[in-house]
């Protein structure tokens, strides 16, 4: 064990930690620091000061990687696991009174933290595989330096990784010292897809996984490690294998996180027989498997991205990052030279790193959390990233309306019980409200059914999860067709969620027995966003009650139901699939749900006989769930009826006057070439703020007559303010005096180009064109002849009378021959008259 290249800093680790609180560790696969760091570091003078021995706590972010973690370390001390070195994970741990260091993953050191915010008991945190950068990794970093800053000067901080940004890190942290290690020498062979071979897809991974490893198994010395998506990938190249090694001595060993210890330890395990091992990114960091000297990488893992817009996770199947892909084939150089095939081309760009889970996985435990620990602005804490802030908004009104935060934020009796449960505050949520129903037992046993692997082997044809939940329920686990060690553990952790609610709250016990409806109840608690509602008879087209849509198997054994709380869906941009419903009636929802069921009233106009529709809609959150016609007896709120129907409808719904559109067109011109700020008259802005100056006028109006004889004109220039209302016939006259002495109207249509209409007579004299707007905009002339048809359209009369009024008048003179054509229009008398009736 002494030629791991670890040895080579150990000093160096030892002296940069008696001399700095923090340290990052930067060591290639192999190198051996997840094992030989931590144990190196017992017998360190500052674990054991003020005459108490301190522990040191280590972060793991794999379950299966801390447990076999801690088992090395135990072994290379000589000592049985649980001694000097323990662990403790999800509803496992291992350790004793005598355990100086302790291996934790997932959300157990914040949930330490929580319980004890200066770690009184711990000296230093190992942060081990930071690159990974779990959510619980993130959170359990920021909230260890705040403890450091603020509450123990002495508390120590160790950051290891095999590819890790060190630079990101030191911005964060400080000028904090790097040490870095050599990886173990032993070469690993990177073979590539051949270019005649064209990228497999999800479809043909399969095949071409199949051949290399049966190339491998003919070609090459040693166990084969192969990298999968995930269990379903996984199950199927098993198959395909088993099917063509019949007779050879190869075991075929699965690793993923879902399968017992003793499978699990199988496969990690050195074993006589040669093995081809097929695992998830479980194997990618910290383990090391014994006999592995070929990596076969499919390049691919199934990613997990929540969507904010419909609040369900996305499970993607994406390519893998450089980072991983360098981690991947450093399992086959551990123990000796060895080989990598990677099912992809040579000229592949792949992302540097795994995008980190806090920029695309669902905050609200992490939320919560913060609230718990007193957090009002997330900046207060040190976090390479930050979520958006869209995000973080979104996040806490959800939390709001779980009752888990109060209005100003802050973290809620609820919330408080939500997080020592330990489990998704939707399911806390849920599991709070059925222990006031008498079924709390129940909704730890959904809860735990709904976050773990699903229990059938198959479940194509049938997503009903009551099935499921009797099968558990009843203990019926002896079928063909589940997987009993995923029932036996929900069931085993459905016991330690129920367990803990024992020690937060009295258990109430229900006179009933759980039904189906009453399932169905407790899983819209945790998801009223999901209510699903039929689009039609005999439709697989679902409409859910976050406004969003899914389809539903035709052949599932829940087809055809009206209703569905669809609790596990598939989704994607236009409908998701459903994997996992209950159905639910119409009575349950109505007697269950009444003070979420909005009513609400809509009108529609006919047309035909000028007549209004009522009908009265029953709503669950932005699911209909059916509505009826109403009679109209003048019992309802028809202001807001006409409002909505405006809005539908549009404002010619109104009698819109003369007048009132003339008003509508100066005050638009005003708005379109000032900086007044007069009230938006466009027909988007009057429909925007239509509650505003409609609304006051709509109270006696009842019927459609009504609500045409409404004067328009007197309601717009009421909504403009007195003063306001002044400046607009000062800046934007409805009419004006020409030189005949008449006042002709001016056209505000064009908002940028008003119009005075006139006849020629009437401006003669006048070499100026009249401006508008504080003499700021010349209004645009349309001479017109004396039968009203236009002559010439300018912005320049001056220019007009000297250069084109001859053409004009010898033009029209013949044909005009009553009307006054003078030689000199500068000069000229204007007139509305005939010449007969100018004398």
């Amino acid at each position: 064990m002494t030629s791991l290249p670890i040895y080579s800093v150990l000093d160096e680790i030892k002296q940069t930690l008696n001399q700095n609180l923090n340290l990052i560790l930067q060591a290639p696969p192999g190198a051996g620091k997840s094992t030989v760091v931590p144990i190196s570091l017992l017998k360190e003078s500052w674990l054991h000061s003020d005459d108490k021995s301190k522990m040191i706590i280590m972060l793991e972010p794999r379950r299966v990687a801390a447990r076999m973690v801690a088992q090395q370390m135990a072994k290379l001390l000589g000592e049985e696991l649980g001694q000097s070195v323990g662990y403790q994970v999800k509803m496992e741990s291992c350790y004793s009174k005598q355990t100086k260091l302790l291996v934790v993953t997932e959300a157990i050191l914040v949930r330490k933290l929580q319980a004890d915010q200066a770690l009184q008991n711990v000296a230093m945190i190992i942060f081990d595989e930071f690159h990974e950068r779990s959510i619980h990794t993130d959170l359990s970093l920021a909230l260890s330096l705040q403890v450091q800053e603020l509450l123990r000067d002495d508390l120590k901080l160790l950051i290891m990784s095999a590819t890790l940004n060190s630079n990101a890190l030191q911005k964060l942290i400080g000028d904090v010292p790097v040490i870095t290690s050599q990886g173990r020498t032993f070469e690993v062979e990177n073979i590539f897809l051949e270019p005649n071979i064209k990228q497999p897809d999800y479809k043909s991974i399969n095949t071409i996984l199949l051949n290399t490893v049966l190339k491998s198994i003919k070609e090459d010395e040693g166990d084969i490690l192969v990298f999968l998506a995930g269990a379903r990938e996984i199950k199927k190249l098993q198959e395909s294998l088993a099917e063509t090694l019949k007779g050879e001595d190869i075991e075929l060993l699965p690793l993923y996180s879902a399968l017992s210890k003793e499978q699990q330890d199988k496969a990690i395990n050195g074993s006589n027989k040669r093995k081809v091992i097929l695992s998830t990114n479980i194997a990618q960091t910290s383990l090391t498997i014994e006999g592995v000297k070929v990596v076969i990488d499919s390049g691919l893992e199934k990613q997990s991205s929540y969507n904010y817009s419909n609040a369900m996770n996305h499970l993607n199947l994406t390519f893998i990052s450089k980072d991983s892909a360098v981690q991947r084939a450093g399992r086959a150089g551990r123990l000796s030279k060895g080989k990598c095939y990677k099912l992809w081309h040579k000229g592949k760009i792949l992302q540097e790193s795994t995008k980190p889970e806090i920029l695309r996985t669902d905050l609200s435990s992490f939320f919560l959390d913060l609230a718990l620990w007193g957090v009002e602005d997330i900046k207060e804490l040190k976090f390479l990233d930050y979520p958006l802030k869209e995000v973080e908004n979104s996040t806490k009104v959800m939390l709001q309306e779980l009752k888990m935060l109060d209005e100003k934020y802050e973290i809620t009796v609820l919330g408080k019980k939500a997080l020592t449960l330990g489990v998704h505050p939707r399911f806390a949520y849920m599991i709070l409200k059925a222990n006031e129903l008498g079924f709390a037992y129940e909704a730890s046993l959904l809860a735990t059914l709904l976050s773990e692997k699903d229990i059938f082997k198959n479940s194509y044809s049938n997503c009903d999860i009551y099935s499921r939940f009797l099968h558990l329920y009843e203990k019926d686990l002896d079928t063909s067709f589940i997987n009993k060690y995923t029932a036996t553990t929900v069931l085993k952790q459905a016991q330690f969620f129920y367990s803990k609610l024992k020690s937060i709250e009295k258990i109430n016990k229900a006179k009933n027995n759980i039904d189906e409806e009453i399932l169905a109840v407790l899983l819209l608690f945790a998801y009223p966003d999901r209510l699903a509602k039929q689009r039609g008879v005999n439709d697989n087209r679902y409409k859910l009650s976050n406004g969003k849509g899914a389809i539903l198997n035709s052949e599932d054994t829940l087809f055809n139901e009206r209703f569905l709380v669809s609790a596990v869906l598939n989704t994607h941009t236009k409908d998701s699939y459903i994997n996992l419903a209950i159905k639910i009636s119409l009575d349950r929802l109505e007697k269950e749900f009444k003070d979420d069921i909005k009513i609400k009233e809509s009108i529609t106009y006919n047309k035909e006989n000028k007549k209004f529709d009522i009908r009265e809609h029953h709503r669950f959150y932005e699911l209909e769930l059916y509505s009826k016609p109403i009679s109209n007896d003048g019992k309802h709120d028809f202001s807001t009826l006409f409002l909505d129907l405006i809005k539908q409808e549009g404002l010619e719904l109104l009698t819109w006057s003369k007048k009132a559109i003339d008003l509508q067109n100066r005050v638009n011109f005003i708005n379109q070439n000032t900086n007044i700020n007069l009230p938006d008259f466009s027909s988007k802005g009057l429909l925007n703020n239509i509650d505003k100056w409609l609304s006051p006028y709509l109270n006696d109006v009842k019927t459609i007559k009504e609500l045409e004889n409404l004067d328009i004109y007197t309601i717009l220039i009421s909504y403009i303010p007195w003063d306001m209302s002044q400046k607009i016939d000062t800046l934007a006259p409805t009419h004006i005096k020409v030189p005949s002495g008449s006042n002709i109207k001016i056209d505000y249509s064009n908002t940028q180009t008003p119009i005075l209409a006139v006849k020629i007579q009437e401006m003669f004299g006048l070499s100026e064109t009249p401006k508008i707007l504080n003499n700021s905009i010349a209004l645009q002339i349309h001479l017109l002849s004396p039968a009203l048809r236009p002559i010439q359209i300018t912005y320049d009369l001056k220019s007009f009378w000297k250069n084109s009024y001859d053409e004009v008048k010898k033009e029209l003179f013949s044909k005009y021959k009553k009307h006054y054509w003078p030689d000199n229009p500068f000069e000229a008398l204007a007139t509305n008259k005939t010449k007969k009736n100018m004398k």
